[in-house]
């Protein structure tokens, strides 16, 4: 999905449930790591864009893209009406739910790294691609002990 198309999206999303009129573009961010998706404004209250990280945008299905995207869309019309509901919030999440978006922290997607802790044998996973480069310089939380890389898994949000 392109930037325009997830624009006119945007734009179609807020008209029909919000009757606001979406004046900001929604754009790719790659440096994006660990949200999937943010609404930016200024320091004087301007509205400025909505963004999608690229993770998302790579490594999402199509129903994941259009349901973040939803969720900024609900941020950003919060926004234009002046209430200061936000995540985690009951009205908010209500909205969220209403309009099939998902909440903040509960969509997997991208590239993660599988690891073992190499004193219990614990296995966890991280997104952060250093881990992988430089095993030695990382530590388990459990035992504090040395890692060992066993993988990679992709998700898509679908998982």
């Amino acid at each position: 999905m392109d930037e325009q198309y997830l624009t006119n999206y945007a734009k179609q999303f807020l008209k029909e449930h919000y009757r606001i009129y979406l004046s900001v573009p929604v754009v790719r961010n790659n440096r994006l790591r660990t949200s999937l998706g943010r609404f930016i404004f200024s320091y004087d209250s301007t509205p400025l864009r909505i963004e999608l990280s690229g993770n998302v945008l790579t490594y999402g299905a199509d129903e994941i893209i259009l349901g973040v995207l939803r969720h900024e869309c609900i941020h950003y019309a919060f926004y234009v009406q002046g209430r200061t509901e936000t995540d985690g919030d009951a009205a908010f999440e209500a909205e969220l739910r209403k309009h099939d978006a998902p909440s903040t922290r509960t969509t997997k997607v991208g590239k993660f790294y599988r690891f073992t802790c190499m004193k219990c044998g614990k296995e966890s996973e991280t997104a952060i691609k250093r881990l992988k480069i430089n095993p030695e310089k990382y530590r388990t939380t459990c035992c504090q002990a040395a890692i060992r890389i066993v993988g990679e898994r992709t998700y898509n949000g679908l998982e």
